[in-house]
């Protein structure tokens, strides 16, 4: 894409991020980023925290550790448990409802009973 700005100004914001962009894809440290997650793998990993959050156990991990073992980042388990400390009842619902969902999944049932 050409530059909108006149030769005699200063370099085009946009030529200088493609550069900026380059100059990084060609860093050895540079990685593509990672896929998003699923709804049901966001679920599962809110559902960890809030177990590791209710945890009272001596050998409860740190947060960065089980941040590690969950694959996702401090920052966010963080932000997980200030969400369970706002609202906890709301998680309560949801692992209930998620439970009863499950059961009813996991235990087949006769065709007359459904």
């Amino acid at each position: 894409m050409p530059s909108l700005y006149q030769p005699w100004c200063r370099v085009d914001p946009y030529d200088a991020r493609i550069r900026n962009l380059v100059k990084a894809r060609k860093s050895p440290r540079w990685h593509p980023p990672l896929p998003w997650r699923c709804a049901d793998e966001s679920q599962l990993i809110r559902r960890y925290a809030f177990y590791w959050f209710t945890c009272r156990d001596r050998t409860k991990p740190s947060g960065r550790s089980w941040a590690r073992q969950l694959g996702i980042s401090h920052t966010w388990l963080q932000k997980l448990v200030r969400e369970f400390v706002a609202n906890p009842t709301e998680e309560f619902e949801v692992l209930r409802n998620t439970r009863r969902s499950e059961i009813r999944r996991t235990q087949p049932r006769p065709r007359g009973q459904r």
